[in-house]
């Protein structure tokens, strides 16, 4: 929500990038070669247009999969599997999936909208499948 968001002072900024100097290095050199290889590879126009398609389809996916517009606030989301943690004074927001989606879809919807924690999870798990009791 950007009501709880704020901006960190430029030499807060400053700061920081001096603690991390070695990842913002990295993240500096691997940023300009990212953008290089874009500008080589595929061109800004090209990358310029897929970015469009993919907002389009991003959009497409918000009419098929969201009830009502879009976000809403942790207390409204009615799925609780959906509801991202909220921690410190920041407040996350989250989504609400229409009701009566085919299967296949409500589980690709789903999919996109699942809170980080949750999402982690279910990768973890799908990684690192527990052992089976009985096998062992």
């Amino acid at each position: 929500d950007s009501s709880t968001k704020s901006s960190l002072p430029a030499s807060a900024v400053e700061k920081l990038k001096a603690w991390n100097r070695l990842d913002w290095e990295i993240y500096s050199h691997f940023n300009r070669s990212f953008w290089a290889r874009i500008e080589r590879d595929i061109g800004g126009r090209r990358m310029r247009r897929e970015l469009r398609a993919l907002r389009a389809r991003r959009a497409e996916l918000a009419r098929t999969c969201l009830q009502g517009t879009g976000s809403v606030g942790p207390k409204d989301i009615k799925d609780s599997s959906l509801r991202p943690l909220q921690h410190g004074g920041a407040r996350i927001l989250g989504y609400n999936l229409k009701q009566g989606l085919e299967q296949e879809l409500e589980r690709t919807c789903r999919r996109l909208v699942t809170p980080e924690l949750q999402y982690s999870s279910l990768l973890y798990k799908k990684q690192f499948p527990p052992a089976n009791p009985e096998t062992s």
